[in-house]
């Protein structure tokens, strides 16, 4: 992209990126627990040794947390500033997908461009950058080591770069930041029997040094400081997936649109179907996304599909510049009915339909009606640009259209957050908890109550976040009647709905109530 045109959609993509990643709570338990233990390594706590206050965390992401401990001293204890690393890794998203679709074959701008708009257009990449999590962090990292082998073009020192990456993905993400881009490059080479890849990837010298003196160093480090963190780093990553197999369905949906028919189009004609397979960009980048996208299912991590984002948006740009270069519009065609085929009916028939089996979708309705029309004018526009032949507009306002449809994200993104966030009770403890005073969670477990407050709370009627050493916090039901005739005060946090099996004794003041939770105090 000219450098003018390419300033204005980063200052643009700037803004909607960062708009809205400061206007809500964090969502428990993913965003509550790392912003916790980024929170408690910026206070102090031992860089090596994840902790939620005094209970002892496992995980693979400690990259993610020491950039995220950077951000909270730099910008402020806020969930802007936990948040801040994951929506620059989604605009490094973009860029990655725009550097990797221009290998130097023909003019690299318009399919630079397409695949950006893609990428920032794709759903799943803008729900990752507005998330306290690695997901983002890691997909840009896979983006990088993807461009950097697509165009190094046989110069092994221009894979420099790529080693960084791998290596630092395996810091801030786990192994397989390590294993999945390589076995990605292992199947391309065996389905072209074209090994040169492999070969200029493992045979500079200064690329394996890079990559095993920075991750041998880091699982060393890890070996001598906290060794039980080590037995964890192959377990799966948090996440969360709502409603069982079909929120998992109806993720997998929402994560690609409004390019459905695009993508099925692209992968068609791009599919081997010979072997051996002739060599192209086209195939890696197909072989790359299907490593990607399968990898998450097979390991139960549904958000690290976003690592296939970068690379899928890279095909659809080359693929989309190749059928208008060339005046195809029978793949237009295709893949524009496709996509009507497609979203249509379940974007506009079956979710409305369902939204009261998934109250997350039901409760972000009225971002999700704006983001409905937003969808509908893309593939209007793609529609009409390719009826009348104008492959000029259709480069043009339909890569815009698709830009739009992020805009309503931000307030579906806010709005679900409602349901899982503690922030209205969190940030009222912040102001008022003081020496020996007592916090009881009571049937919910919110981690982000660490971060809002940095003070542990005990866990009543609750089931223990994964990966996180809760038990010696945890109390009885008869703890809340002990503590609450206590000389110390206690604050019982609970659903608004749920009463305590124990009756409270007298004395009991009602101090907020907010998202579903109710703060109550004894004194």
């Amino acid at each position: 992209m000219r450098l003018k045109p390419a300033v204005l959609f980063g200052l643009l993509l700037f803004y909607i990126f960062f708009r809205g990643i400061g206007s809500h709570g964090l969502i428990d338990p993913v965003e509550g627990m790392n912003a916790s233990i980024s929170a408690h390594m910026a206070g102090g706590g031992n860089y090596f040794v994840p902790k939620i206050g005094e209970a002892l965390a496992s995980g693979s992401t400690m990259g993610y947390w020491w950039l995220s401990v950077i951000a909270i001293k730099l910008i402020g204890w806020s969930e802007f500033a936990v948040r801040f690393v994951s929506a620059l890794a989604g605009l490094g998203m973009v860029w990655v997908s725009a550097k990797a679709a221009r290998p130097y074959d023909d003019d690299p701008m318009r399919k630079s461009w397409l695949a950006a708009c893609v990428c920032a257009g794709m759903t799943l990449c803008f729900i990752v950058s507005q998330l306290s999590t690695s997901h983002a962090l890691y997909s840009f990292l896979m983006g990088v080591v993807l461009a950097d082998v697509v165009l190094s073009g046989g110069n092994k020192h221009k894979l420099s770069s790529a080693h960084w990456a791998v290596s630092f993905a395996f810091i801030s993400y786990g192994f397989e930041g390590l294993y999945l881009p390589l076995l990605a490059m292992l199947i391309y080479c065996v389905i072209s029997e074209d090994w040169d890849m492999m070969r200029d990837f493992f045979t500079w010298p200064g690329g394996i040094i890079i990559t095993i003196f920075v991750s041998g160093l880091y699982f060393v480090l890890l070996v001598f400081t906290n060794p039980e963190i080590v037995h964890f780093m192959r377990c799966q990553n948090l996440t969360y997936t709502f409603g069982g197999l079909a929120g998992i369905g109806i993720f997998l949906f929402v994560a690609f649109v409004p390019f459905h028919g695009f993508i099925v189009r692209a992968v068609y004609e791009v599919f081997p179907r010979e072997y051996p397979a002739q060599k192209s960009y086209e195939l890696l980048m197909l072989v790359w996304a299907g490593v990607f996208a399968l990898a998450p299912l097979l390991s139960g991590d549904i958000l690290s599909l976003a690592a296939c984002v970068p690379a899928l948006s890279a095909l659809l740009g080359r693929k989309i510049d190749s059928w208008l270069r060339q005046r195809s519009f029978t793949s237009m065609r295709y893949a524009v009915m496709l996509n009507t085929v497609i979203v249509i009916p379940v974007l506009y028939f079956f979710l409305p339909f369902v939204t009261h089996n998934f109250p997350v979708i039901e409760a972000s309705m009225m971002s999700l009606i704006p983001w409905w029309l937003a969808v509908g004018l893309f593939m209007f526009a793609a529609w009409y640009y390719t009826k009348t032949r104008q492959p000029v507009k259709w480069a043009r306002n339909v890569s815009a259209s698709a830009l739009l449809c992020l805009m309503p994200l931000a307030g579906v993104v806010n709005l679900s957050a409602g349901m899982f966030s503690a922030h209205d009770v969190g940030m009222k403890l912040r102001d008022m908890v003081k020496g020996n005073d007592v916090v009881l969670q009571y049937g919910v477990n919110h981690p982000s109550m660490y971060f809002y407050t940095l003070r542990n709370s005990r866990i009543i009627s609750a089931d223990f976040t994964p990966g996180v050493s809760e038990h010696k916090f945890a109390a009885p039901e008869s703890a809340i009647s002990q503590l609450w005739g206590g000389k110390s005060r206690v604050y019982l946090i609970m659903p608004s709905d749920l009463k305590p099996d124990t009756p409270l004794p007298q004395n009991v003041f009602h101090i907020t109530e907010g998202e579903g939770l109710l703060l109550l105090s004894n004194q």
